[in-house]
């Protein structure tokens, strides 16, 4: 057995160990989930960025773990330009979301540190 064989079943196991603790911290809700879909501002509605920017990420990371299990290659596939502008378009929705109701609250947006 050489070397570069090792590490990936040692790469594999830590990958398998770690989705294990966190489904498992998931299960006994020390992972703490609540709000993840609702606006922040205590009105406990459901906020439509936030579960677009969560459907496209998971639909990406399921795209890319496919592309990963059929490829033959000995290295990661490359990701697809139409999922990279799909995530970058999720991302600036939100962030514009974000940024619009910062600035409707009389807040001024600082940029850098």
């Amino acid at each position: 057995m050489t070397l570069a064989r090792i590490f990936d079943y040692e790469l594999l196991g830590f990958l398998y160990l770690l989705a294990a603790v966190v489904g498992f911290k998931l299960l006994t809700r020390q992972i703490n989930l609540k709000g993840l879909i609702f606006t922040k501002d205590g009105s406990r509605q459901v906020s439509a960025t936030r579960i677009q920017l969560l459907v496209i990420t998971v639909a990406t990371i399921f795209r890319y773990i496919g592309d990963v299990a059929a490829t033959t290659k000995p290295a990661l596939p490359d990701v697809d330009n139409a999922w990279l502008y799909l995530m970058g378009g999720s991302s600036g929705i939100y962030m514009a979301r974000k940024a619009w109701a910062h600035l409707r609250r009389g807040n001024k947006i600082k940029l850098g540190g």
